[in-house]
């Protein structure tokens, strides 16, 4: 009993010394340190970014920027005019569209992008697109505040050359002030070949989405027909596409410069199964 005695004391007494030694207690103490700081860390980071919590964006599309600062603030964001343009169809002063869309996460104070109808026309001077492709006339119109209008294919060796650039059916020469926003139409060539495009899925998408698609396929868009769901201006800029003619069904062609027409509403009820409207009716 004795000698078991000894022999724990021994033992005490080597762990003392060896957690004593100033190599293992420095161990030690840094390690714990290592541990403090790093949960320390994951706190500071958790409170300071909100971990797990999010903001969905409000729409904002037809609202004054008064309106626009009230709501935000009572949803911990923030906002930043980024363009200004000028559509007749929206009230002045009003958002015509804005980044992120309405319906996305975001933190909290982030800052949502605005594009503001203008209250008076702003005017730019029409840049010359003539004898270059395509391609490159939409990026410069854009880059004016300008936007592609309605698309017409001639016979012409070379595809895609813009021909002529016209505003209101009649020829606009370079330099010529107009109002920022506007759309040009372009004569292009369609080539040697009779080339078509297929028809693209325009359902669920608003009338400047399906503008910018149809661009893209070098096909137009008719004036869109809305239905009665569809009342004030923010209405308009929020109505979206729930039926085409033609029906995008996979196999459906056009030739170049053709144009689709679109029926489109707010009702969120004509999204689904959309895609199996006669066309015909």
């Amino acid at each position: 009993m004795a000698n078991q005695n000894l022999n724990s004391s021994s033992v005490s007494e080597k762990l003392k010394k060896f957690f004593n030694h100033y190599i293992i207690k420095s161990v030690l103490t840094f390690t714990l340190i290592c541990i403090v700081v790093f949960w320390g860390t994951l706190v500071v980071l958790r409170i300071y970014t909100h971990h797990g919590e999010a903001f969905t964006v409000p729409d904002l599309k037809g609202l004054t920027l008064e309106e626009v600062e009230i709501l935000l603030k009572s949803k911990k964001m923030r906002w930043q005019l980024s363009d200004s343009v000028y559509v007749t169809t929206v009230k002045p002063g009003a958002v015509v569209s804005q980044n992120p869309e309405p319906g996305f996460k975001v933190k909290e104070n982030r800052n949502i992008f605005l594009t503001m109808n203008a209250f008076a026309p702003e005017k730019v001077k029409m840049p010359n697109v003539v004898d270059v492709s395509f391609r490159q006339a939409k990026t410069t119109l854009e880059s004016q505040g300008l936007y592609v209008g309605k698309m017409t294919y001639v016979p012409h060796i070379a595809k895609d050359y813009v021909l002529k650039q016209l505003f209101r059916g009649k020829e606009i020469r370079r330099g010529t002030e107009i109002v920022k926003g506007s759309e040009i139409e372009l004569v292009l060539g369609k080539g040697l070949s009779d080339e078509k495009t297929p028809v693209p899925d325009l359902l669920g998408k608003t009338f400047f989405q399906a503008r910018e698609t149809l661009t893209k396929y070098s096909l137009n868009l008719s004036v869109p027909i809305y239905d009665q769901t569809v009342i004030s201006s923010a209405d308009t800029i929020n109505a979206f596409v729930y039926r085409q003619k033609p029906v995008a069904d996979g196999n459906a062609m056009l030739q170049l410069g053709s144009s689709i027409d679109v029926w489109m509403t707010v009702d969120q009820t004509k999204k689904p199964d959309i895609s199996q409207e006669n066309p015909n009716e």
